[in-house]
């Protein structure tokens, strides 16, 4: 069966939320420890995190969660023409040149971007409006990111060739409900894949980094995710409009990408609730993790709600077995099947991800 084509899927003038994924090719483990040659390959999910968090300053994309596994990764994208329409035409040049190899650069991807390389692009509208769509366009950003990473790993590893298999998979989460199931799924790969055990036990996932700020009183509008919740989507009050950004602060404090009045929350849901959410489903695909003293003593004495419905859980549950499915294929189950193999032959190897089959 052919895979759906993108202009089916994705919406480049409607904002949207947005599953991505993409299995890694040559062997198995290239984000993980490969357990037959026993090399260690997990460093570069750092890699993987650093360039999509650069990326997520300069493009009109928000990243809503993210995990990089062993063999895959993991990302819940919301693409954002709205931001994009108002950009200007040296912004748009500025920003495109910073996550680009340029061809007459001596440090590609590195050095100051001059202003010849800026009035190329800005005096060339058509130019300017095709980079205008393509800064707000989910397949460009992955592109960008795992074409960066696929460079960096073949130079290190002394080969050519693809680090990924097929075209990324991608499907639209057209509700909240859908949003939730679908972050849930991303947030808990490294549990289920036997990983980690506690939810900040994994560096590379985005709850790890959440968990970070459980603690401040208002949402973490400086980091490069998108707030779980606003203040005012969960309990109708206005978002105050702490500080604004201008054009020339681009390039200093690209953390900050626009004026905090135009950023979205991703869910109508306290983190407290969401990671309350977590711990439930990832004790129901693990039961021996409710004897961990890595589990909050606290957990499980509110009301997981989203916005003002409550969660059910069964159906949580049901849609992450299709999910599950979903992004399985013969090639997967191959996959699959060798890990096992493994595992039966060595009981004391090291955790095998094996997400793939959990379902």
């Amino acid at each position: 069966m052919c895979n759906a084509n993108r202009s089916e899927v994705f919406k480049a003038k409607e904002i949207g939320v947005y599953h991505a994924m993409n299995q890694t090719t040559r062997r198995t483990y290239l984000f993980g420890i490969d357990p037959i040659s026993e090399r260690d390959y997990s460093h570069r999910r750092g890699w993987y995190r650093d360039r999509m968090a650069l990326l997520a300053c300069y493009f009109c994309i928000d990243v809503l969660a993210y995990s990089v596994l062993s063999n895959h990764w993991h990302a819940i994208l919301r693409n954002r023409p709205d931001l994009a329409a108002k950009l200007t035409p040296r912004e748009i040049a500025i920003r495109w040149l910073s996550v680009t190899s340029r061809a007459k650069s001596r440090n590609k991807n590195g050095g100051e971007i001059t202003e010849a390389e800026i009035a190329k692009i800005v005096n060339n509208p058509e130019s300017v409006e095709e980079l205008r769509e393509r800064l707000s366009n989910i397949s460009w950003f992955v592109r960008q990111m795992c074409q960066t990473l696929s460079r960096r790993c073949n130079k290190e590893d002394e080969v050519t060739g693809h680090l990924f298999g097929n075209r990324f998979k991608m499907n639209r989460l057209p509700t909240e409900e859908e949003i939730l199931a679908g972050m849930l799924y991303v947030d808990l790969n490294p549990l289920r894949a036997g990983l980690a055990d506690a939810l900040d036990d994994f560096a590379e996932v985005s709850i790890s980094e959440r968990l970070t700020t459980l603690n401040d009183e208002a949402a973490d509008l400086e980091s490069w995710l998108a707030p779980l919740e606003l203040e005012g989507e969960v309990d109708g009050k206005q978002v105050l409009v702490t500080n604004t950004l201008t054009a020339a602060e681009v390039k200093k404090r690209v953390r900050k990408r626009e004026e905090l009045s135009e950023q979205l929350g991703c869910l109508p849901m306290k983190l407290e609730a969401y990671q309350e959410l977590l711990w439930h489903l990832a004790i129901q695909s693990r039961p021996e993790l409710q004897a961990s003293d890595r589990l909050p003593a606290n957990m499980f004495r509110h009301p997981m709600k989203l916005g003002k419905t409550p969660v059910n859980i069964e159906e949580l549950t049901d849609r992450h077995a299709q999910m599950g499915r979903r992004y399985a294929s013969p090639v997967d189950l191959q996959t699959r099947t060798a890990i096992q193999r493994r595992q039966e032959a060595d009981a004391e190897s090291i955790p095998i991800d094996n997400t793939w089959c959990a379902f």
